[in-house]
């Protein structure tokens, strides 16, 4: 087997554990009114973090900004994240989770977490896997 052909089966695998991940949050995401998209979005409103700018999110969904401003149309029309004035910027605009916001996105947590594969590796398992994701992570500046 080649370097290239053992990459090639890597990068399958990962692709299959995200659709299966993703196979395992579709009931609450339907629950909850949710596409992909704004999934996404919600899962990357950390509620321990200060609240991300419009364009933070954008940088972090790797998309442009108007997607964002409609992503936050339609998570502020299921009363799931607010926008305000940032504090260092009135003129920009943060993206703050809701009460019912945090709710739903503990629930996606919940359910990726518990529905991915990887939750049926051992604890050190998935350490040993969170290393090597780490450092070729790091080694591509992706982190």
């Amino acid at each position: 087997m080649t370097d290239e052909s053992l990459t090639y089966r890597l990068l399958r695998l990962v692709h299959a554990m995200d659709d299966a991940t993703n196979d395992g949050i579709r009931d609450v995401m339907a629950e909850l009114g949710l596409t992909h998209a704004l999934a996404d979005a919600l899962w990357q409103l950390d509620p321990d973090a200060q609240p991300p700018t419009m364009r933070e999110m954008a940088t972090r969904l790797r998309c442009d900004p108007s997607t964002v401003t409609f992503l936050a149309d339609r998570l502020e029309q299921l009363s799931f994240v607010s926008r305000a004035p940032a504090p260092h910027d009135r003129r920009t605009k943060v993206l703050a989770l809701t009460a019912a916001g945090r709710n739903a996105r503990q629930r996606l947590v919940k359910a990726a977490t518990t529905g991915t594969p990887i939750a049926a590796l051992t604890r050190a398992e998935q350490l040993t896997l969170h290393d090597l994701l780490t450092k070729a992570m790091t080694a591509a500046g992706a982190t």
